[in-house]
Formats: structure tokens, C-alpha cells, sequence
């Protein structure tokens, strides 16, 4: 065996096996933040999520702000991340993330490699003749680099595998992880490279300038369309079932529908904002910036006004409630409550609620017109307002795209009655 890309992916898989079983979107909770395929830790883990926030923004969503916000303002060098633990709702906000930056982190790992041969090299090894020996000490340079030298000092220059993993068990550190390095042997023995790369998507033959469609999503009226090269265009609908594309960046603003007037209000459902009640934000692609965001709910507020309460608009079965800081709680949705329809038609959720506000618990029943909660300005906000999801069906705890599939909930309250 000689250090060849064969070679390299076989590092792949070994470290990648004994630090994550080959999962990309692991997380461990037991260190300071500690995660990805080789599970990075301290600061090289907030470099590498700083990677994909900064370089593959399109990628970066559904992540807690407060993972955003420090690595926005938190250099990734600096040794605070050493000692930075995430929450299990930090952990569970990253797995998509790092799940849709595989390519980041093999480049990472790679770049790794690159470095551990250097290191490898100048500690005795050769590269092409002492090749399988040398990748087992890249396993335990990455786990400890200290008590990596110190096998390396008792084996000598030129180890065999044989010798290095039996330096290894009888390090005083490294050998209380038998198993890890049992599996690295084993692994390095059997030189099996299945796993390693996932088996990319069958590439298309171009048929246009900008490639053809990889990936096409339903938005109300709208088609969203990411193509093969990574350009995102947003179709519209001109008729006679057939969309005209227009790029999300040069469309002009979209105006806002003319709504006929509603009827007036003879229904058993209500307003679920108390108060002078303006839309500020409905349904669908935003506008202000350039339409390259989507809007999964509408928001409802009462501009220069007292509060209102937020009520149900209907019967409801509350199946999360969370007042902003509660454990579990979403950071950027704030004090939030979700319930479903009591005939299971329907599922709302209601967003951003006052500090401490939130009237209701998970497993009540409650009926229309229930105070769940006031009008408040926690999470992710530029001003008080209710954020206002619609789903069809019951659900549990359901979330906007990729998690779920909204609906534009206006429709659904002025079918029932509702005036807005």
C-alpha cells in the first residue's frame, strides 16, 4: 500500500468510522461543542460551521440564533469555544445544516489529511512504505496529538501496523479506547472503502445555459426551482396551467393581491389577534427583498397600539406551548403555542408571544377564543406582531419548510367566517 487517493479515502473511513460511524450530522453533547463526519471539536468545530454559514448561506437555515449570532460575532479562533457546550436544541438545529455541507466537510477532512502526512512524515514515517502504520496514527493524532507522540516514541521509526497498535493499547490514555482502536486496525486491514463517498445524483446533459432542474418545490401559486449549478429561480404562474420563469433577483417587487371585500363575520371562528388588527406580512415570496425569502405564515399586529391577546381562533387541542427561554423552546419563534383543529382539519402555530404570557399548556383543550397568549416581540422580530402558520391536518409540531408544509392560513379563517 502506497498513499494514493485510495489511500486517502481509506483515512476517510477510519476516522470517520471511530469519530461518528460515518454520520455527517452527529453531534456530541458530553464536550464542548463537538460535531460533523470527524467530530471536530472547540475551534475547529466553529470554523468549520463558520465555513458553511459564510460560504453556502443558501444552506445555513433552521439553526438556533444563538449558534449564528456568536459565530457572527466570535472569532472561531478564539480558545472560547473550548469550553463552548451546545444545548440538545442547538445539537438538533445543526444536523440539517451539516447534513447539506457534506462537501465542506470532506474538504475539511481532507485538508486534515493533508496536514497529518506532513506531521507523519516528520516524525519518522515514509509515506509510501509505512502507509497502513501511518494512518493508524492519523486516528490517534486526531483524537489526542500528545499521546500520539508518545506511541510514535515507543514504536520507533517505521512501525508496523502490528507494532503501532500495540504501542497504542499500552498507552496509558489511548489504551482505554480499545475498541476505537481495534476498529482502526480492523478497518485498515480490510481496506474496504464502501461508505465513504456518498453515490452523488446522476448528472443530467445540461439542455440550457444554466442546467437542468434538480430540485423543484411547491409554494402556493409559485414553483421554486434550484437548478444543477446552483441557481435558484422562482416560477409564476401565467395561465392556462403553464409558469413563467423569473429570476428571484431581477423581479420587481410583487404587489400585494387585492383582496375582494370579506364577508362579514358569521361564523363560530374568530380573529386570533385581539385589537386594531392590521396584516403587516402575509403569505408567500417577501417582496422588500427582492423575493429571494418566503414567508410561511401571516403576520398580524396592531401598529403603534396596546398588545393584543392572542386567542384561539377555533377549538383547539395545544400540543406545544413555551414561553421564550423555556427548555425546548425555539429561539427564533420566541413564547410560541401550537394546536391543532379538534376535527383534525387544521394545525396553527402562533409566534413571538410577550415575555412570560403564555396561558396554556401542551395537552389542553380549549375553546374559541381562548387567551393562549399576548402579542409580543420574542425571537426573531424587527417589531411586536403575531406570526400566524397554518398546516393542514393535526400535527404535533410541525415547522415551516423543509419540516412541513404550510398553507396560506387567511383563506382557511375567512372560509370559516372570519372578516380580515
Amino acid at each position: 500500500m502506497t498513499y494514493d487517493a485510495t489511500a486517502q479515502k481509506l483515512a476517510v473511513k477510519v476516522i470517520g468510522t471511530v469519530e461518528s460511524n460515518l454520520n455527517y450530522s452527529a453531534v456530541n453533547y458530553n464536550d464542548p461543542i463537538t460535531v460533523g463526519i470527524a467530530q471536530w471539536y472547540g475551534v475547529r468545530a466553529a470554523d468549520i460551521l463558520e465555513r458553511m454559514r459564510t460560504t453556502n448561506a443558501g444552506e445555513w437555515y433552521g439553526v438556533e440564533p444563538s449558534i449564528g449570532n456568536q459565530l457572527a460575532t466570535i472569532p472561531p479562533t478564539d480558545t472560547w469555544w473550548n469550553s463552548r457546550y451546545l444545548t440538545y436544541t442547538e445539537g438538533v438545529s445543526l444536523t440539517g445544516v451539516m447534513s447539506r455541507n457534506q462537501a465542506i466537510q470532506n474538504q475539511q477532512l481532507t485538508e486534515d489529511l493533508d496536514e497529518y502526512v506532513d506531521i507523519a512524515e516528520a516524525n519518522g514515517f515514509d509515506r509510501d512504505t509505512d502507509t497502513a502504520a501511518m494512518i493508524y496514527f492519523f486516528s490517534m493524532y486526531h483524537q489526542g496529538p500528545v499521546y500520539a507522540f508518545q506511541v510514535v516514541t515507543d514504536t520507533g521509526p517505521h512501525p508496523t501496523l502490528s507494532a503501532i497498535h500495540a504501542a497504542c493499547l499500552n498507552n496509558a490514555v489511548l489504551g482505554q479506547y480499545g475498541a476505537r482502536y481495534n476498529t482502526t486496525h480492523d478497518l485498515i486491514v480490510e481496506a474496504d472503502l464502501s461508505g465513504v463517498d456518498p453515490v452523488p445524483p446522476e448528472e443530467p446533459v445540461p439542455t440550457q445555459p444554466n442546467g437542468n432542474a434538480r430540485l423543484i418545490t411547491a409554494q402556493g401559486d409559485l414553483l421554486l426551482v434550484q437548478f444543477g449549478d446552483g441557481e435558484k429561480v422562482t416560477y409564476y404562474p401565467s395561465g392556462r396551467g403553464q409558469w413563467t420563469p423569473r429570476k428571484a433577483a431581477d423581479a420587481p417587487p410583487e404587489p400585494t393581491p387585492v383582496q375582494p371585500p370579506p364577508p362579514p363575520g358569521t361564523g363560530d371562528w374568530v380573529l386570533p389577534l385581539t385589537g386594531s388588527v392590521t396584516m403587516t406580512s402575509g403569505y408567500g415570496p417577501r417582496a422588500f427583498d427582492g423575493l429571494n425569502s418566503y414567508h410561511f405564515g401571516a403576520d398580524l399586529a396592531n401598529p403603534g397600539g396596546s398588545p393584543g391577546n392572542v386567542v384561539a381562533p377555533t377549538d383547539l387541542v395545544i400540543t406545544r406551548a413555551y414561553n421564550m427561554g423555556d427548555p425546548g423552546a425555539n429561539g427564533t419563534a420566541g413564547g410560541y403555542v401550537k394546536g391543532h383543529t379538534t376535527d383534525n382539519a387544521y394545525t396553527f402555530n402562533f409566534y413571538h408571544m410577550a415575555p412570560g404570557t403564555v396561558a396554556v399548556s401542551a395537552g389542553d383543550t380549549v375553546t374559541t377564543g381562548t387567551v393562549l397568549g399576548v402579542e409580543g416581540a420574542t425571537g426573531n422580530v424587527t417589531g411586536q406582531h403575531l406570526h400566524f402558520e397554518a398546516y393542514n391536518g393535526a400535527h404535533d409540531d410541525p415547522w415551516p419548510p423543509p419540516y412541513g408544509e404550510t398553507i396560506d392560513p387567511l383563506p382557511v379563517l375567512r372560509a370559516h367566517g372570519v372578516a380580515i
